[in-house]
């Protein structure tokens, strides 16, 4: 009988992993996009459920579990100006990845009955 080789995908082809070393798993990603004054976090590639962590300014701001590896942050909670979000990534296998953008917010002007 033949003997079973591990396979690792590399460069989009399969091939056969080095005796005594284990596959590589894949990686996840992290992508963030501001649109509409929300601030998009979405997750590619996580075995889910994953925890997203949300950083503004370098401080934790949110954490949360979630199986669609997805989350929609409203600018306005930030106070006007720039700030820097930076979220990151862990899925039940313990890989990680992670993304930073900055986003600008402008104070809405308040409007009086007078």
């Amino acid at each position: 009988m033949g003997t079973v080789s591990r396979l690792d995908r590399r460069d989009g082809r399969m091939v056969r992993t080095e005796p005594g070393r284990l596959p590589r798993p894949g990686r996840i990603a992290v992508h963030m996009e501001e649109e509409l004054g929300t601030v998009r976090v979405r997750v590619a590639g996580a075995r889910t459920p994953a925890r997203i962590y949300l950083y503004v300014d370098g401080d934790l701001a949110d954490m949360w579990v979630d199986v669609e590896a997805s989350y929609d942050l409203p600018a306005g909670r930030f106070a006007a100006g720039s700030h820097a979000v930076t979220a990151r990534a862990v899925d039940v296998l313990g890989r990680w990845g992670g993304a930073s953008t900055v986003v600008e917010t402008v104070e809405e002007a308040r409007v009086s009955d007078n």
